[in-house]
C-alpha cells in the first residue's frame, strides 16, 4: 500500500515548519529556560542547598522536626502576609516603611478595644469589633500614605518614615508603655496559634491558611484584573500610565490602601501569637518585607515582582532564621546581619541579571 496522502497541517519535506508548528516546538524548552532563569526558582534552589546542609551540622536533630518545620511554616505565613502588601506598593515604585510599626500598633487598638469591650459583650461579640477597629484604623492609615504620596508628592519613603515613628509611639502611649494581656480571649489566640486538622498526622496551623487565601486573592488581582496591570504599569512608567487615562491615585489609594490593610491583619495575628498586645511587636518587620519582596525578585524601582516570589523570598528568611536558631548559642544579636546580608545578595543579583540582558 502507498503511504497516505499528507495532511492539511503537515508541510512537505524541506519547507520551512508553518506557524503554529515552530511555535509548539520550542514551546516546552521555552517553558523549562523561563522557570530555571526565573528569581524564585533561584530561591528554591538557595532554600533547597540550606535544607541540605542542615544534616552536617548541629542542628540536624531538631531542624527536619515536625514542630520546628511547623514553626517555620507558622512564621513564614505570619510574614507573607505583610510582606506580599510590601510587595504591591513596591510594584508602584513606591515603598511602605511604616508595617513594622502598624503591626504594633493594630495590636494595640485590638488589644485595647476588646479588653474594653469584654466588660459588657461576650468574647466573640469583643474579639469581632476589636477585629473591626484594627482593620479600620489600618485602611485610614494607608489611605492616608496614598493621599499624601500623590496629592502633596511627598517622597513615599519619607511619608511611610513618618508613619513608623508615630505609630510607634502612638503604640506605646496607647497603655502607657504596658502590654495589654489578651490570655482571656482562646478564640483570638487560637487565630495565631491555632492548628486546623489538629488530630492528623501533621496540623495546619492557622496562619499558613490565612496566608493562602491572601496569596490567592493577591496573585488574581495582579494578574487577572485590571487594577492589577495598572499596579505594574504605574511601576514601570507612571507618566505613560497617566497619560493612558488610568487614576494613578486609585491606583495607589489600592496599593497603599492594601498594604496597611495586610499589615493590620498581620497586628491581629502577631497579637494572638504573642497573647498580647504590644507596642515593641513588629521591630524591623519593615525590613523584613522589603527583604522577603526584593528577595522575591521584585524590584525597588517599580514594576517587577511577584506574590509567589515574596512567599519564597519570607521561606528563606525563616529557613536561615531556624538554622542560625539551632546552630548559635546567641542568635537574635545575628537577625540583622542575616536580612542586611540577604538583602544587599538580591539586589546584587538583581543587578547582574540587568546587565546581562542589556549586554
Amino acid at each position: 500500500m502507498g503511504s497516505p496522502p499528507p495532511s492539511s497541517q503537515s508541510s512537505p519535506a524541506g519547507a520551512p515548519p508553518t506557524e503554529s508548528t515552530a511555535r509548539l516546538a520550542p514551546s516546552g524548552a521555552a517553558f523549562l529556560r523561563r522557570i530555571a532563569g526565573s528569581r524564585e526558582f533561584s530561591v528554591v534552589l538557595v532554600i533547597a542547598f540550606i535544607c541540605m546542609l542542615m544534616p552536617f551540622t548541629d542542628a540536624r536533630d531538631t531542624f527536619f522536626t515536625q514542630r520546628n518545620t511547623q514553626n517555620i511554616l507558622r512564621n513564614v505565613a505570619l510574614v507573607s502576609v505583610f510582606a506580599i502588601g510590601e510587595t504591591l506598593v513596591i510594584l508602584t515604585g513606591g515603598i511602605d516603611l511604616s508595617l513594622g510599626s502598624l503591626i504594633a500598633f493594630t495590636g494595640m487598638v485590638l488589644a485595647l478595644v476588646v479588653t474594653k469591650l469584654g466588660v459588657a459583650l461576650v468574647p466573640p461579640a469583643a474579639i469581632s469589633l476589636g477585629i473591626c477597629a484594627a482593620l479600620a484604623v489600618a485602611i485610614t492609615v494607608g489611605i492616608i500614605h496614598a493621599t499624601l504620596v500623590h496629592k502633596l508628592r511627598l517622597p513615599a519613603f519619607v511619608v511611610t518614615l513618618a508613619s513608623l515613628l508615630i505609630l510607634r509611639s502612638q503604640a506605646v502611649l496607647l497603655n502607657n508603655q504596658l502590654q495589654i494581656p489578651l490570655q482571656d480571649y482562646p478564640g483570638l489566640l487560637w487565630l495565631a496559634n491555632g492548628n486546623f486538622f489538629a488530630d492528623s498526622g501533621f496540623p495546619v496551623p492557622v496562619p499558613v491558611v490565612v496566608m493562602l487565601v491572601v496569596v490567592v486573592i493577591a496573585s488574581i488581582v495582579l494578574n487577572r484584573t485590571t487594577i492589577g496591570r495598572y499596579i505594574y504599569s504605574l511601576g514601570s512608567n507612571e507618566t505613560a500610565t497617566m497619560l493612558s487615562g488610568v487614576n494613578i491615585y486609585r491606583v495607589k489609594l489600592f496599593a497603599y490602601g492594601a498594604s496597611a490593610l495586610l499589615g493590620g491583619v498581620a497586628g491581629i495575628l502577631w497579637a494572638g501569637y504573642g497573647g498580647q498586645g504590644d507596642p515593641q511587636a513588629g521591630n524591623a518587620y519593615e525590613l523584613d518585607a522589603v527583604a522577603a519582596s526584593v528577595v522575591g525578585g521584585a524590584s525597588l524601582m517599580g514594576g517587577q515582582g511577584s506574590v509567589l516570589g515574596t512567599v519564597f523570598g519570607a521561606l528563606l528568611l525563616m529557613v536561615i532564621f531556624s538554622a542560625i536558631n539551632l546552630t548559635l548559642s546567641n542568635p537574635n544579636i545575628w537577625r540583622g546581619t542575616v536580612v542586611g546580608g540577604v538583602l544587599l545578595f538580591a539586589v546584587l543579583v538583581t543587578a547582574f541579571q540587568q546587565r546581562r540582558s542589556m549586554a
